[in-house]
């Protein structure tokens, strides 16, 4: 999977967030004391984190949102990295419209459209900072999402603790991960 969006949207700490509850879930749900394997890679334009959550286990890209032409993580690595994403979760920051209105340009960036006519991917929009000032309205929003619209479903979030929409949306990110691999519940 990958998470993309504006710089200061809050994906990294959206990234570490789902690494906190994921962690909290492996050692609560097993009989004995999890170590967890994690493996982290960081570059200037990405970090790159994995995780095991639910019996499936996720590698994530984490793409910086400032952009610099030549040097990003999908002028770099589109073809030999991003052709493989299978799960792409977008971010915007609910206070900053502009964050909103930039999720055209990220999807022109990512070339999706022939990955999305075959229906092989699946996309998840994330409004995060829901502890703040609200300039995008959830009807605004919700044009973007649902059956034949982009993408697959929505989540509000803050990483603020106690954190909010982080549990669903590990939840999201999990029943698609399981419905790409055909896999029940």
């Amino acid at each position: 999977m990958t998470i993309v969006g504006d710089g200061a949207v809050g994906k990294t700490t959206l990234v570490q967030a789902m690494l906190q509850k994921t962690t909290e879930y492996n050692h609560n749900h097993s009989g004995h004391k999890v170590v967890e394997d994690k493996k982290v890679t960081r570059t200037p334009f990405m970090e790159i984190e994995s995780w095991t959550y639910k019996d499936l286990v996720f590698q994530c890209y984490d793409l910086a949102g400032q952009r610099t032409p030549g040097m990003h993580p999908l002028d770099l690595l589109q073809s030999s990295v991003l052709s493989y994403i299978d799960i792409y979760v977008f971010v915007f920051s609910i206070d900053r419209y502009e964050s909103f209105e930039n999720l055209n340009n990220w999807l022109r960036l990512m070339k999706l459209d022939s990955r999305f006519k075959h229906n092989n991917i699946g996309f998840i929009l994330v409004g995060n900072k829901v502890d703040l000032e609200r300039c995008v309205s959830k009807e605004l929003v919700h044009t973007l999402v649902g059956k034949d619209k982009f993408f697959n479903s929505y989540v509000e979030t803050s990483s603020i603790e106690p954190f909010v929409g982080i549990n669903t949306m590990l939840e999201e990110i999990v029943g698609l991960g399981r419905s790409l691999l055909n896999l029940s519940d």
